[in-house]
């Protein structure tokens, strides 16, 4: 089948683009002819998505005029004449109905924002909760009372506008792809039609033979302490500082290892001097994969803290697929794979005491933490595994072409 993907950027610099590298590989390996268009140029080629890739600027909105991005974009298309295409959240309602008109298309809505939300996710910044409302006519008067979105008055009717008419064009379209229960809730929420929405967890992608790699012992001290890792971004709304919090309550000593960047870390590493020292904290920043997969592997627990509602969460799934119990807020899609007690550990949103006697429970009983590591493996290869993602994903391109060539006969 000749494929094309669709994403915004042609680099990975997040969990989006890192499922679109890791499905080229899958796709490829499988025999398929994938091909991905980005609208960015790619500026470091080492994370680049793939080498099979066409940088097409007409696919931003700033490109130019309408009509000549239309032409670009058909130009290129009809070139590579597509058996089906994969757009990876792209918000441009226009843009996905052109590409809809030309071959059959499924998006995959990978988060809330412009889709189902003109907003942050689904998340009021000021009162750090989750959003209880589908999108409607409260959104416009929501980021004045939650700090939501944008308090721009021009600018957020474009954004409401944005989302209305993505919503509008989604609903026309034989397929939409999403990881969880959760975001189909939020999608049917806003009007799309039930049976057309498929629900298909990322796949973990487990590193290959030779490229599994472990961390010189200076990067992660080596004191016989329990580790718990925090992997992701240093953003307010991921809870690395709910995390620094809880340790402060957390009476048996403790390794807490941080790994990620954002414009939090400054912030972070002063609330860490706070800490008590009988547990030792370290931020490592980014790592590639292999080195990630080996600390899910030595880590007691990786802790996901986060207060925003995950729409998926791969840390999550990778933790779990190396062995690693979660600890996590009970917020979004989380709870479909963090089983309390089974194959990780749940806490209402924002408790930092729940959260401290969370970690302290899992480093204290061994019986606890061997029988979450079993079931937390066990159920991330029946539910992440690489075979269901493709034969999910293989069924949902087949319905799609099928229904695009009865409406275009």
């Amino acid at each position: 089948m000749r494929i094309v993907h669709i994403a915004t950027h042609g680099e990975i610099v997040g969990g989006t683009e890192t499922y679109a590298a890791d499905l080229h590989r899958l796709l490829e390996r499988e025999g398929h002819e994938i091909t991905l268009l980005h609208g960015l140029a790619v500026a470091e080629r080492p994370r680049a998505i793939t080498p099979a890739r066409v940088h097409v600027p007409a696919l931003r909105p700033d490109a130019g005029p309408w009509p000549r991005r239309v032409a670009d974009v058909r130009r290129i298309v009809e070139r590579l004449a597509p058996d089906v295409i994969l757009a990876h959240d792209v918000e441009e309602a226009d843009l996905l109905h052109l590409l809809a008109q030309l071959r059959p298309t499924i998006p995959f809505v990978h988060v809330h924002s412009r889709y189902v939300c003109p907003g942050h996710g689904k998340f009021y910044a000021r009162q750090k909760r989750v959003c209880p409302r589908p999108f409607g006519p409260y959104c416009l008067i929501a980021p004045y009372l939650h700090g939501c979105a944008t308090r721009r008055p021009w600018r957020l009717m474009a954004d409401v506008r944005t989302t209305r008419r993505w919503i509008e064009v989604a609903r026309e379209l034989p397929r939409v792809l999403v990881a969880s229960q959760y975001m189909k809730r939020e999608l049917v929420a806003v009007g799309l039609p039930e049976d057309r929405i498929v629900v298909n967890p990322i796949f973990v992608q487990p590193a290959l033979v030779g490229e599994e790699r472990a961390l010189p012992e200076s990067a992660v001290p080596s004191a016989p302490l329990p580790m718990v890792l925090f992997c992701g971004r240093l953003y307010a709304h991921k809870g690395a500082d709910l995390l620094l919090r809880a340790l402060e309550l957390v009476t048996p000593a403790v390794r807490a290892v941080f790994i990620g960047e954002g414009p939090e870390r400054a912030r972070l590493e002063r609330l860490a001097a706070r800490v008590p020292t009988r547990h030792t904290v370290s931020f490592l920043g980014w790592l590639d994969r292999p080195f990630i997969f080996h600390l899910y592997r030595r880590a007691h627990a990786v802790v996901v803290p986060s207060v925003w509602p995950e729409p998926f969460c791969r840390v999550s799934a990778e933790a779990m697929w190396h062995g690693t119990p979660v600890i996590a807020f009970r917020v979004g899609a989380l709870p479909e794979w963090v089983r309390d007690g089974q194959t990780g550990v749940l806490v209402e949103p924002g408790d930092v005491r729940a959260l401290a006697a969370a970690i302290e429970r899992v480093v204290t009983d061994s019986e606890l933490m061997i029988a979450l590591r079993t079931r937390a493996r066990e159920f991330a290869e029946e539910m992440f595994a690489s075979w269901r993602h493709l034969e999910r994903l293989m069924r949902a391109f087949e319905d799609a072409r099928r229904e695009w060539a009865s409406a275009t006969s």
